[in-house]
Parts: C-alpha cells; structure tokens; sequence
C-alpha cells in the first residue's frame, strides 16, 4: 500500500474558504429533451452555484441541442458544446468521450470538478454542503450524495450499489484528485476505478445520505438485453481476479434478475482478462479492500 501523500502543497491546513472554492461541473448530454429543464432548473436553484455548467450535447436528435443553447444564451455561468454523434456506443466510453470534450471547455483552474449526468435533480444545498465539506477536510478527494429513484410513487434510495460508491452521475473530485488519477478512463468500469485509484493515491472519498439525489432512468435502463454483463470487461481491466468477477457478477444478476448477466460477464472477463488498465499493485489494492469489505458485510 502506498504512503499518503502530502497534500499540504494543494491546501493549507484548514482548507481554502469555503465562498473562495471554485467549482466547474460537466454535463455530457444525448437526448435528455423529456426532462432537461426540470435537471438544469435545479442548478438555477442552488444556494451555492457551481461557476461553471458545461453542457456537452453528444449529438442529440431530440430536442436537447435548442434547451441547451437556449440555458446556455441567457447564463453567462452556463457553456454549450456540440459534438458529432457517435454511432459506437460503448457502455462508459461514450459518456467519458463527451466529458473529455467538456473538458476542453474549462475556464482557468478549479478547485473541484464535476462529471454529472442529465438525468438528476439536485437538492438545492447539494453544492453548498459539498464545497464546505471540501473546505473543511484537505484530503478529501472525492464525494457525491445519493441517488435515489422513484418506486410507487415514493423516492426509495437506488440500491445497486453500496451507499459507500460515489456514483457515476454525481462524480465531484478536488483537482488535485483529479490529476492524481490522471482525469477519467473511456471505459467502462471508469466510475468504479477512479474511486480505487483516489483511494490507492492517499485522498478520501465520501457519500453524504443527507444529500438525496433524485435519478430519474434507474442505472442501466437503456442497456440492451444484457449489457450489465459487459461488467465482467470492467472487472478485468482492474484486477478483480475470478473469485471476486464472479462474486460481483452474480450480485449484479441477482439485482436485475438475470442469470445470463453472470454467464455472459464472465466471458467478457476472460476475453479481456490480460489487459489490466491499473498496475500490479494497485490491483493488488482493490482486491484487499474488497475482501475486507465482504468480511464487514458479514
């Protein structure tokens, strides 16, 4: 395991205040029309706004491209980026290939940076409580609240996964996180394997259940058939090793109720089993905090 490192040259002891921090956030976009407004209309309402709202339309067909350029026209805080549509649409990549151009976009150097999705609604103090927690702790590296979905009616919290992961539609992450894990890899698994490098790297990472995030299309929705098996790729690309593949892929079948996720993920590890995306030694730190959390799980 590596040391932690000092993170004294980024902060000071106490953290930069809390009104001084600055925030960009980016929204990669693909036909989100149905409920844009209502998404961006929670930003407007914000106590603390982020300076910087990057909406990446990802060739759109429906009418996301007029709601983002007309936010974009009447916001000096808000950005519009267009980019051809992309006929490969691989689960992660995509998505982080709009971030990228995003990112293109930022303006200066802020202190955090987001990756959101277009179909959350935030609660109003989301950035406020975030950027003071940011503040208050310099080795914290990464945090989000949780998403929740609507079920009869009722918000019930989006069990998918443990209320420990920083989901993939709310990823915040100080900068300097954010270079120590050289940004976001286009692929999928990304949103799991930033949190274990930030982790490996020294910084913190934390979910606050008093932040409820409403997730408007449930995890996986517009996935075809079994395209939560392509997990078992993910698992690869960080060193899961067998036991835990398919420990973790039998999890994912039981939520969706779908033996063939198991099957199916499996074969998708072993196709990609000798290209790992993480070292030795950092697979080699997965592996033991995934153990230990199945121990404490018990």
């Amino acid at each position: 395991m590596p040391s932690v490192p000092d993170h004294s040259k980024h902060l000071t002891k106490a953290g930069p205040d809390k009104a001084q921090m600055t925030c960009v956030i980016i929204m990669p976009i693909h036909n989100e029309g149905a409920h844009l407004e209502r998404v961006l209309t929670s930003y407007i309402n914000q106590i603390h706004r982020p300076d910087q709202l990057i909406l990446v339309n990802d060739g759109s067909t429906d009418q996301s491209e007029e709601i983002i350029d007309s936010w974009a026209q009447r916001h000096l805080w808000i950005d519009a980026v267009h980019i051809k549509k992309d006929p490969y649409h691989a689960p992660g990549a995509k998505i982080i290939k709009a971030f990228t151009q995003g990112f293109k976009g930022v303006k200066g150097t802020p202190d955090l940076i987001g990756k959101f999705d277009a179909d959350i609604v935030l609660p109003e103090t989301y950035f406020s409580t975030l950027i003071n927690h940011f503040s208050e702790k310099p080795t914290l590296g990464m945090a989000s609240g949780l998403l929740y979905i609507q079920k009869n009616n009722q918000w019930r919290y989006e069990g998918l996964a443990k209320p420990s992961k920083i989901r993939g539609p709310v990823k915040l992450y100080r900068k300097a996180c954010f270079d120590a894990i050289d940004g976001l890899k286009p692929f999928i698994g990304w949103d799991s394997m930033d949190q274990w490098l930030a982790m490996y790297h020294g910084w913190e990472t934390q979910t606050y259940p008093e932040l409820i995030v409403q997730h408007l299309k449930p995890t996986g929705a517009l996935y075809r058939n079994n395209g939560q098996a392509q997990q078992g790729e993910a698992y690869a690309y960080m060193r899961y090793g067998m036991i835990l593949t398919f420990l973790s892929l039998a999890k994912l079948a039981w939520f969706y109720k779908r033996c063939s996720i198991l099957f199916l993920g499996l074969k998708h590890y072993e196709t990609h089993q000798g290209q790992p995306l993480v070292s030795a030694q950092q697979g080699k730190f997965i592996r033991r905090h995934l153990w230990r959390g199945l121990f404490r799980a018990k």
